[in-house]
């Protein structure tokens, strides 16, 4: 297979293995579909910037919350599962393990050894900054009140804003923070 037809394959596969913890409470998995889309839309543009290999980014942005249900923990788990389907598709070993390896490390807190893994990490948190922060908040206001359901919101904006360290991500993070911020002040309710 070439690179094409893997990343189609790769996109097959996690539409029918969404985790049931990014399906919103009216069984819409659009919010998770969104946040799949921005992290490669940033992983690639930042893969550019970078000169990094568009393929191994934008295959870990596919799969990199594949195993969301598990929490906090996710991403070593989203790193074993993605490595069980890219080895039954056979991918080559040294693209699999560079891909394995920036799931493994896309987590808030989590050590990047590479351009790659930060480059991950950066298109997660600007994804997260940019739209994804909507159905965290509507998640949190679940079990909590608006204000708390605000707070964690903007708490976990703050960390997914730390988690961004490349200087492109930290500009395009500075276009994307004010217009979050406001909104979850004046818009989410």
């Amino acid at each position: 297979m070439n690179k094409e037809q893997i990343t189609k394959k790769t996109e097959e596969f996690m539409i029918h293995n969404i985790p049931n913890s990014r399906i919103s409470k009216d069984n819409n998995n659009t919010y998770y579909l969104k946040h799949i889309k921005g992290a490669r839309k940033y992983a690639k543009k930042l893969a550019k910037t970078y000169n990094v290999d568009k393929f191994i980014v934008d295959m870990a942005a596919i799969l990199h919350d594949i195993a969301a249900d598990v929490g906090e923990n996710h991403a070593e788990k989203s790193a074993k599962i993605a490595n069980i389907f890219l080895t039954n598709i056979n991918l080559e070993k040294t693209t699999k393990e560079k891909i394995i390896n920036c799931i493994k490390s896309h987590s808030m807190g989590a050590k990047t050894d590479t351009i790659e893994q930060q480059i991950l990490q950066d298109a997660d948190g600007l994804i997260f900054i940019e739209d994804t922060y909507k159905f965290y908040f509507e998640v949190k206001q679940q079990k909590n009140t608006n204000s708390k359901a605000k707070k964690l919101t903007e708490e976990k904006i703050t960390g997914m804003l730390n988690k961004i360290k490349t200087e492109e991500g930290i500009k395009l993070s500075k276009k994307l923070i004010d217009k979050s911020s406001t909104n979850i002040k004046h818009n989410i309710q």
